[in-house]
């Protein structure tokens, strides 16, 4: 005889079927099992499901192998966890709206650990691809997870320098958990499979989609306990998020950038709004601090000048200590270091072997 999970499974798995009501279905009709038992005259009767619904879950549960669906979901490592569940996360719990039921791959995020969500632009420079790694890495060295999208650009980017560093990331997405999206970010989808968190409100087979990522960006914030945007052009959908996260009482926490750059004109405006401008993983903590009282909040980092720099010849490191974020080309490094053109360029060429500096374009340096 089928548990009552499966019928959960089978109802938070029929495609056409919206999370919106999908909480307040289920008890209306009893259960998830009086709702997939009902005729379509008993389910058009039900708030929320119109008679061309009630048709289609007719229709859907016909060709549903409810036992065979929830073993195959098993048997592929996807736990399928209810609203009703003890394992359902509270912080989930706390929002309007939450999901019906979530599929995971990998480990929830913790309850009770700091947790941020590290959002910004696709597109993003190379300071803001400077500040989403130190931030994701000194985050997870102290402890706090860090959610995100999974998104090119300021997303994927604090993810794997989180995962990088030995911490948790929680990735959530706006598709199926079994299918990884973009395509590219396919090694930062394994490590969260292996070592944090994959999260979808969507059933596994559902494919990316441009209307389901609003819908998961709430889940983004709801997780966490302060939203950082790291890069946002004025008008994207990294607002989303944050009016998301608004309407959650979450705070909100941005990375200042020069006023000029089109990508902090979306950190200005929330400054101004309000935001909290942070430059650390120390500043964040600082925030959080009253949700975790007694917690450390010595923060462990990386130098901003590593160790291994002394093993650098004079021409090295004084290009090293020169570089930044933005770009730099050969001349420009040679006429402020005063350098010659060949010691300048056998400096840059060790540096990149090194991993310390790397080559944007021909000639053009950023610190690593």
């Amino acid at each position: 005889m089928a548990k009552e999970i499966e019928y959960d499974y089978w109802w938070a798995s029929a495609t056409g079927i919206y999370q919106g009501f999908l909480r307040q279905a289920a008890p209306r009709a009893g259960s998830s099992r009086m709702l997939y038992e009902a005729d379509a005259r008993k389910l058009a009767s039900i708030r929320g499901i119109t008679k061309e619904r009630a048709e289609y879950i007719v229709n859907r549960r016909r060709e549903w192998d409810l036992e065979g669906e929830y073993e195959k979901c098993i048997r592929s490592g996807i736990r399928f966890i209810p609203h009703y569940s003890a394992g359902y996360p509270e912080r989930l719990k706390r929002i309007s709206g939450h999901p019906f039921g979530i599929f995971v791959l990998g480990k929830l995020p913790d309850d009770g650990v700091k947790s941020v969500a590290v959002i910004g632009a696709r597109n993003c420079s190379e300071y803001g691809r400077h500040m989403a790694e130190v931030l994701g890495r000194d985050l997870a060295k102290n402890g706090a997870a860090v959610i995100s999208g999974m998104a090119y650009g300021i997303d994927s980017i604090s993810q794997k320098a989180a995962v990088d560093a030995g911490g948790y990331s929680c990735g959530i997405l706006g598709s199926g958990v079994d299918i990884c999206y973009p395509a590219s970010n396919r090694e930062l989808y394994e490590k969260l499979k292996e070592t944090g968190g994959l999260i979808s409100e969507y059933p596994p087979g559902t494919e990316p989609r441009p209307a389901l990522f609003p819908q998961r960006n709430r889940l983004i914030s709801a997780l966490s306990d302060l939203v950082v945007v790291v890069e946002a052009r004025k008008r994207s959908g990294t607002g989303i998020t944050v009016e998301m996260a608004l309407d959650q009482g979450k705070d909100i926490a941005v990375v200042p950038g020069r006023v000029t750059d089109p990508l902090s004109e979306g950190c200005i405006d929330l400054w101004k709004q309000g935001a909290t401008p942070v430059g650390s993983a120390e500043d964040i903590l600082e925030i959080l601090s009253p949700l975790y009282p007694g917690e450390k909040t010595d923060v462990d980092k990386e130098p901003d000048i590593p160790e291994k720099t002394t093993a650098l010849s004079p021409a090295q490191l004084k290009i090293y200590s020169f570089l930044g974020y933005d770009p730099v080309d050969a001349g420009t490094i040679c006429e402020k270091l005063d350098l010659d053109v060949p010691e300048a360029i056998e400096a840059l060429s060790m540096l990149k072997i090194g991993g310390f500096i790397r080559e944007l374009s021909k000639d053009c340096y950023v610190r690593e």
